[in-house]
């Protein structure tokens, strides 16, 4: 596909700020990789221990900077099917088992989704001080595990797949072999990725 030669700056979250690991041991260095340039928030959420890495206050701090070329005010949408095959196809390759759709988790991504549209910010904080875990429990799901990216650009489920896959982070987040459903909801250009294990 070419796609006009108007450039648009598409910002992610860097490499550390956009992969949220709720997790509900102790983190260890095997459910947190180190991080750069952003916080490490613990707090207790229903004898969960909750590792938020990201940046304080949910500012996008030393973010990267991609040069994509889209016609302006064009936003590809992508269908739920499509969303679902394109991380599925991801994760296979990777020699993944593909992960099941949740209707809970689908409702987690799609309100935080809706919810960056409205702030017109990424960021792992929700309007209302919320992050995935709450966001998750809110919806129904009660996790053992949670994880979620996100990302912001309006070529479609490809790109956010791409970006995602480019960021170790946000990698490790989709390669993770104990998470067994997702959610992946797109409002716009901004979308959010949720995978779970339920308790």
């Amino acid at each position: 596909m070419r796609f006009t030669p108007v450039a648009l700056s598409l910002t992610i979250a860097a490499l550390s700020l956009s992969a949220c690991v709720d997790v509900r041991s102790a983190p260890t260095a095997s459910t947190a990789q180190p991080v750069s340039r952003s916080t490490v928030e613990r707090s207790t959420v229903q004898r969960s221990t909750v590792q938020t890495v990201g940046t304080s206050g949910g500012q996008i701090e030393g973010a990267s900077i991609v040069e994509l070329r889209r016609a302006p005010g064009q936003v590809v949408q992508s269908s739920g099917s499509e969303a679902a095959a394109a991380l599925n196809s991801w994760r296979r390759a990777q020699g993944l088992a593909p992960l099941s759709r949740s209707g809970q988790l689908q409702r987690a991504a799609q309100a935080h989704s809706d919810d960056m549209a409205r702030m017109n910010k990424m960021s792992h904080v929700g309007s209302d001080g919320s992050r995935v875990g709450a966001r998750t429990r809110a919806a129904g799901y009660d996790y053992r595990e949670v994880a979620e990216n996100v990302a912001m650009t309006p070529l479609g489920i490809d790109s956010a797949m791409e970006l995602w896959a480019k960021s170790p982070s946000h990698r490790a987040a989709m390669s993770r072999s104990d998470l067994r459903e997702f959610g992946l909801a797109q409002n716009g250009r901004y979308w959010t990725l949720v995978m779970g294990l339920r308790k």
